[in-house]
């Protein structure tokens, strides 16, 4: 029996991903840097630009169809065209795939500490050695915009059909009550070490 125990214990410790933080070394940071923002900005412009043409035809129920269904493709689109994995990620996520793991609950909390003191910072960088092969994670911050508070804003003063439409696509929704400035999460790009 102890046999089989250590067997399943060693199988469960070598099956899993080593992943450490690592240091981001000063001389690549700058490239980091406009590698992320340029691929965020891609995202951004992309998703914005299919949410407004889906406002422009249905109204919100056509934004709320392009999240539900499309926001996950546009992603993994941009994902194609640049080499580089990218995720939008908050505490307050209305999609579960969006929750953060620890590394980009770390940035988030970063930017949280930031506004608190003051000032939004404008990025975060991290280090990932996931089994000796070092990723860069760049971290942009999203604010809320006016046109957002249409599905995030205060529940109480959101279309009720609209609301109940949101409620039935996501039944867990954290994404509701935010004004308009508030820091909503942030845009991740990973970049593998190997590309800067």
């Amino acid at each position: 029996m102890k046999k089989i125990l250590v067997l399943m214990a060693s199988s469960v410790v070598f099956g899993c991903a080593e992943v450490q933080k690592a240091e981001v070394p000063k001389d690549k940071e700058q490239k980091i840097v406009q590698v992320g923002e340029e691929t965020s900005m891609k995202l951004l412009k992309t998703l914005k630009g299919a949410l407004m043409d889906a406002m422009q035809k249905g109204g919100p129920d056509e934004a709320v169809e392009v999240c539900s269904k499309k926001a996950m493709a546009l992603t993994s689109q941009i994902e194609k065209e640049t080499g580089y994995s990218v995720k939008r990620t908050t505490f307050n996520y209305r999609n579960p795939a969006n929750a953060p793991d620890k590394y980009e609950a770390e940035a988030l909390r970063y930017f949280e500490e930031g506004i608190k003191n003051g000032q939004m910072p404008k990025y975060y960088v991290q280090a990932i050695n996931e089994n000796g092969k070092v990723m860069y994670r760049y971290y942009k911050p999203l604010k809320v915009e006016g046109v957002c508070l249409t599905c995030h804003g205060d529940p109480n003063l959101m279309d009720k059909k609209l609301l109940e439409k949101i409620r039935a696509l996501y039944p867990n929704d954290k994404a509701v009550g935010y004004k308009d400035g508030d820091f909503r999460g942030v845009v991740r790009v990973t970049i593998p070490a190997d590309k800067i």
